[in-house]
């Protein structure tokens, strides 16, 4: 049930449809819920139980705590946090998301280089599954990738409770040329592992959306992690090259 039964590789629900064939092409263009089928009024046990899996599936991606011991066995030996006091208070205030506590500027300025080429920071989001299934991947492609073209690439550090809106604090206390943000996205009933990497050029504390770029959709059923590497690598030597980020970034 759930994820369980991949995107593809759904039963059809309907009985007896008009138009099997094109029915089971709907289903293998989406991983929406469709042609679950019906009883009565209802729908079956088994379409409702794995509806209740992905919405419970959606529920720990957002609560659950990624521990230390994933992080270290990741290459990620420092945990710091933004002001948030817990994730009630993340949820509630998304402005504190973007602030770093002063023990985390501290701790980021003790162990990490000033002024790298390329700066790679991780938070959970809003799905710490996310980080679980992708980072295993991701972040040492992403190593060999910037080794590979010669771009000098900053210790990775991981900060709870962040938002996007975090590049930019980072960036006042690192002074990276181009930071990069791995983040998991809102959790939904189709996938709950979804992550997404946000992008700047030397941002600055007043910088927005527009001034950043995001690579979205990183999972194993939509942009596997080696390809989103790939991607991230050359969307920031354009960043170098070019010298700005967001939409004047040319691609």
């Amino acid at each position: 049930m759930g994820e369980l039964k991949e995107f593809g590789h759904r039963e059809l629900g309907v009985k007896n449809p008009y138009n099997r064939e094109a029915l089971e092409a709907m289903m293998e263009a989406t991983p929406a819920r469709i042609a679950t089928g019906r009883v009565g009024s209802r729908p079956p046990v088994e379409a409702w139980l794995s509806f209740r899996l992905d919405e419970a599936s959606a529920k720990d991606a957002i609560w659950s705590r990624i521990s230390d011991e994933f992080l270290t066995e990741h290459g990620v030996g420092l945990r710091t946090s933004t002001i948030c006091t817990d994730k009630h208070d993340y949820l509630g205030h998304p402005e504190k998301g973007g602030i770093l506590t002063k023990e985390a500027e501290e701790a980021i300025l003790t162990h990490c280089t000033k002024g790298a080429q390329i700066q790679v920071f991780i938070s959970e989001g809003l799905s710490s599954s996310a980080v679980m299934e992708n980072l295993p991947d991701l972040l040492p492609a992403l190593k060999h990738g910037f080794e590979t073209v010669g771009l000098t690439f900053g210790t990775p550090f991981y900060v709870e409770n962040g938002r996007v809106r975090l590049l930019n604090d980072v960036c006042r206390v690192l002074q990276p040329e181009v930071a990069i943000m791995l983040i998991g996205e809102r959790p939904g009933l189709v996938t709950q592992t979804s992550l997404s990497a946000y992008m700047a050029y030397k941002a600055k504390m007043t910088d927005t959306d527009g001034e950043r770029n995001c690579i979205s959709n990183i999972y194993r059923l939509g942009l596997n992690p080696m390809e989103a590497a790939a991607a991230i690598v050359d969307i920031a030597k354009r960043m170098l090259d070019q010298k700005v980020s967001g939409v004047a970034l040319k691609l």
